[in-house]
């Protein structure tokens, strides 16, 4: 049976955005605020199996622009700042005065982002298969893969006319604005085709999704372009040297050993910067956030704090 939302709104955040906000389990309970990656992707009712509904108040929401919020793709006024004011906003209205901060690949960079700025508000942070804002993730992900999944990236760069590395991700940003819904959907296939065959190599290429899909995955990739096309909007440095300040908040990094999406190195050096953190890797996992055993390692890392 799917776990139901004990309490679903939109919370108005200022500049004509609404945030969809779902909290499942507990009303009493343990608060968890769960953060979606992406950029862009939404949280999905999937998400929330891999908490503890029974003794957890978990609160999901769709960032600016993402899954249902308000307007669905929007990216103006959409930055990592203002996401991280958007979820001081969103504990203020729910009374909350401290909770776990938990996220996976872009919601672990803007988890730690959050921590770091408001480190009151957190009692410890848990991520997984972190993403590490600035260009490198970036280049790494529409460049570097190159080298290690070439057919795949083939495909991709095939799909924007042969683009150069260095022109994939500004190729696709172009096509997915393109006043033709064909062209814009043809550009989100082709993305998310190569997205899972380096997340998932193992797995099946996804099927072709209907129309009102291929939609819902231009919104998706448009926001996931805004972003990385400006770094996430964060120097690497910067955030690596803001998560310094982590120092005293416990931090748990999981990572799987064979993270092609955001390689195990970008956890290497979180916790050399994170003083005092757990770095936890999982054996023959790669990105897939419902592998067993990353659901395992994650499940273990969320088991009642004392």
């Amino acid at each position: 049976m799917p776990i139901l939302p004990f309490e679903t709104f939109l919370l108005p955040v200022g500049d004509g955005h609404a945030l969809h906000v779902d909290c499942f389990g507990a009303p009493a309970g343990e608060p968890v605020l769960v953060l979606h990656g992406g950029p862009g992707s939404g949280c999905s009712a999937r998400l929330v199996e891999l908490y503890a509904p029974a003794r957890q108040r978990i609160v999901a929401f769709d960032q600016r622009g993402a899954g249902r919020s308000l307007p669905a793709g929007e990216t103006r006024a959409n930055t990592t700042a203002e996401l991280i004011a958007d979820i001081e906003r969103l504990r203020t209205r729910l009374g909350i005065n401290r909770w776990r901060v938990t996220g996976g690949s872009w919601g672990a960079t803007l988890a730690l982002a959050y921590a770091a700025a408001h480190r009151q508000a957190v009692t410890d942070v848990v991520v997984r298969s972190s993403f590490l804002p600035g260009g490198g993730n970036v280049r790494w992900f529409f460049e570097g893969l190159a080298a290690v999944c070439p057919a795949a990236w083939r495909a991709l760069a095939d799909a924007v006319d042969g683009a150069a590395p260095a022109g994939v991700l500004s190729a696709l940003a172009v096509r997915l604005h393109d006043a033709d819904p064909a062209v814009a959907r043809a550009a989100a296939l082709a993305w998310v085709r190569y997205e899972c065959a380096v997340a998932e190599p193992t797995s099946p290429p996804p099927t072709t999704p209907g129309a009102a899909d291929l939609d819902r995955l231009v919104r998706k990739y448009r926001l996931q372009a805004h972003y990385l096309s400006a770094g996430c909007f964060v120097e690497e440095t910067a955030f690596l040297a803001a998560c310094a300040g982590l120092a005293g908040v416990p931090v748990t990094l999981i990572h799987g050993c064979l993270d092609r999406v955001c390689p195990p190195a970008n956890a290497e050096r979180l916790h050399a910067a994170i003083p005092g953190s757990r770095l936890v890797w999982v054996d023959g996992c790669g990105h897939e956030a419902f592998h067993p055993a990353m659901v395992a390692a994650w499940r273990s890392a969320l088991a009642p704090v004392g």
